[in-house]
């Protein structure tokens, strides 16, 4: 613990030196100094103890304070620090980190491009996609993802992320070029004005007809998020994700599914996609794969698109591909999923999880659309259930929702309509909680949104 001045010097040179994602820059910091994490609980400089409802960013996968990925870490370290993957030199850390993750991932997809997180993942898989068309002389460009989606920050990946009334994309713009948008998969707030299931999945539907529109000669991948996490830690009806595979085949486009927030047994499988038994073009890992101990992403590729390789390299490798300190951290926290049976668990005690929000939770006046799977889950909160409408931006409800979590020991994340296309309060702790910490956050959340009444 550090005193209460030293740690208010701190806040201040943080405060006027260090840009945090998302937030104002100069604006008073929250007041939390982070010092210590085990398990799914973590504790500031002050020694106040929270339960982390949030996983941080939906990353610590197998929780804080894992002394066999440390050791991992330190023994890599110690052998070889570093070794660049470029010109075909290698190591022996990511051929056993590729062998293991081809172990895990759908059938097929045994093939990768190693980044140094989520956002180079995505860019790495346009390049791919656009770059596997080029190959077979066909010139495919066009993008496609979805309103309310989020794939990350540099360039590709934030023209590809729709969210709210352009957040993201205020002065930045033009943004790169190629990249369309369609209407989510969220049944809650339609887009198209329709009510599941009557609508017959007609946002799927729609994804056809703009492929049609655009010409199939021109489009080369469709990305999605298997559940949209950012957008609110909303998963699409289960004929959804069948039907865009069929899309995706009938029109020659390649099927991109963004895993970089469910993957690693975050929905209670290991992937995403395997809720639905449908297999992509391509897939892109982050956060999971190292629990967050270190920064490492990737791509899996299918057979189908490693083959249009053949004789030609990549542009837009990293300095970072495959590093051997996070590969072999990746390698132990993939024996960690299975071994441990982390995806068995996350059913079990989410199971609970969505029973207790369903039965005590959605009866509240101001709490909608219980909606997830496995730790990958959220629900709305609105002014009005029968009309669905939001609150005042300026009333900042869910904000006080957050912050009186935070005083009473939880950290949570939220999801803004200023964002996103409802406020949402989302559930992403560490898949290692156990059934008694999730009744904790739950018993100090519920008075809270008990006290919220419609306006």
């Amino acid at each position: 613990m550090i005193t209460k001045e030293g740690k208010e010097k701190l806040l201040e040179w943080d405060r006027l030196h260090v840009n945090h994602p998302f937030y104002p820059f100069g604006q008073k910091l929250r007041g939390v100094l982070f010092e210590e994490g085990k398990g799914a609980k973590l504790w500031d400089t002050e020694g106040k103890e929270y339960i982390d409802f949030s996983s941080h960013l939906t990353c610590v996968n197998l929780g804080y304070g894992q002394s066999e990925l440390v050791t991992a870490c330190t023994e890599q370290m110690q052998k070889l620090p570093y070794s660049t993957t470029f010109w075909g030199y290698s190591h022996r850390p990511v051929i056993e980190c590729s062998m293991k993750l081809a172990e895990l991932t759908p059938k097929g997809l045994d093939h990768f491009v190693f980044t140094g997180g989520g956002s180079e993942a995505v860019e790495v898989a346009f390049l791919v996609a656009r770059r596997y068309w080029n190959n077979k002389g066909r010139g495919k460009y066009k993008i496609i993802s979805l309103y309310n989606g989020y794939h990350g920050v540099s360039f590709g990946a934030i023209s590809a992320t729709a969210t709210a009334r352009g957040v993201l994309h205020q002065g930045i713009t033009p943004l790169v070029p190629g990249i369309i948008q369609v209407p989510s998969y969220n049944c809650y707030r339609c887009m198209l004005g329709k009510e599941y299931p009557q609508c017959d999945i007609q946002c799927a539907k729609y994804l056809a007809e703009v492929i049609k529109w655009e010409s199939p000669d021109t489009v080369a991948a469709v990305i999605f998020e298997p559940c949209m996490g950012a957008g609110g830690f909303i998963c699409p009806p289960p004929e959804y994700w069948p039907r865009v595979r069929e899309i995706c085949t009938e029109y020659d486009v390649l099927l991109i599914s963004d895993e970089i927030g469910t993957g690693f047994c975050r929905t209670g499988k290991m992937f995403g996609m395997d809720h639905w038994n449908v297999i992509p073009d391509l897939m892109t890992l982050a956060k999971g794969i190292t629990s967050a101990y270190f920064p490492v992403g990737a791509v899996a590729i299918s057979d189908k698109v490693w083959d249009g390789f053949e004789g030609s390299a990549l542009p837009g490798e990293y300095t970072y591909s495959g590093h051997p300190v996070g590969c072999a951290i990746a390698v132990k926290a993939m024996e960690i999923y299975v071994r441990d049976k982390i995806a068995e668990h996350v059913r079990k005690v989410s199971k609970h999880m969505y029973e207790r929000l369903n039965a005590e939770f959605l009866p509240l006046p101001c709490v909608d659309n219980v909606s997830g799977l496995g730790f990958f889950g959220g629900i709305e909160i609105v002014a009005d259930k029968a009309t669905k409408r939001m609150f005042e931006p300026t009333l900042n409800v869910i904000g006080h929702i957050q912050s009186e979590m935070l005083e009473k020991g939880i950290y949570i994340r939220i999801n803004s309509g200023l964002f996103t296309q409802g406020d949402r309060v989302p559930f992403a702790p560490p898949l290692v909680i156990t059934q008694e910490e999730i009744d904790k956050g739950l018993d100090i959340l519920y008075p809270i949104l008990a006290s919220i009444k419609p306006d």
